[in-house]
């Protein structure tokens, strides 16, 4: 059966580094931010309007990914399309995207929630501070006890270092 890993995560958790070193230990395949492709080529962050398309772009780059690949292979959705929603709602307090996203939420195998305990670090215009990482695990947080385990989606929160973190999600997939 085909295993999904989608990440969770505020900006500098960590969730591209433990995509990348899930793809290298399990010879996986990686499902990039779009957002991220979004703010790059724009030059600009999205805005509220944009969001639902940026959301309707990851899953579809999810989808393509599992279309043609083999059933034992790993798929690593970096970030899960959820965490659109949750921005959705940390930028526009509008929570429009949540019911959509959490019925694509059922679509992963494993959800994995990148904690913030490591140092959070600059990286040009896309990001906030340490503050807004703050406030988005704290929306992820709610949207997990609110909406996702009433839901019966299970989500896994890890810590620590990438090592660490790799070591639990590995674990947690039975390697």
């Amino acid at each position: 059966m085909m295993k999904t890993i989608g990440l969770l995560g505020g900006e500098c958790t960590g969730k591209t580094t433990l995509a990348k070193a899930l793809c290298d230990h399990l010879d996986a395949v990686l499902v990039p931010e779009y957002l991220r492709e979004f703010v790059v080529s724009m030059g600009r962050v999205p805005t509220a309007r944009e969001q639902a398309g940026i959301m309707e772009t990851q899953v579809a780059a999810e989808a393509n990914a599992l279309t043609g690949i083999g059933p034992q292979t790993l798929v690593v959705c970096d970030p899960a399309a959820l965490m659109t929603a949750i921005y959705s709602m940390a930028y526009f307090n509008d929570r429009s995207l949540l019911e959509p996203a959490t019925l694509h939420a059922r679509t992963y195998g494993t959800l994995i929630w990148c904690g913030t305990d490591i140092p959070w670090e600059p990286d040009g215009d896309q990001r906030d501070g340490p503050e807004y990482r703050a406030q988005v695990d704290d929306l992820i947080g709610e949207v997990v006890r609110e909406t996702l385990e009433p839901a019966g989606i299970v989500v896994h929160r890890i810590d620590g270092p990438v090592s660490d973190r790799l070591l639990a999600v590995l674990q947690l997939l039975g390697q």
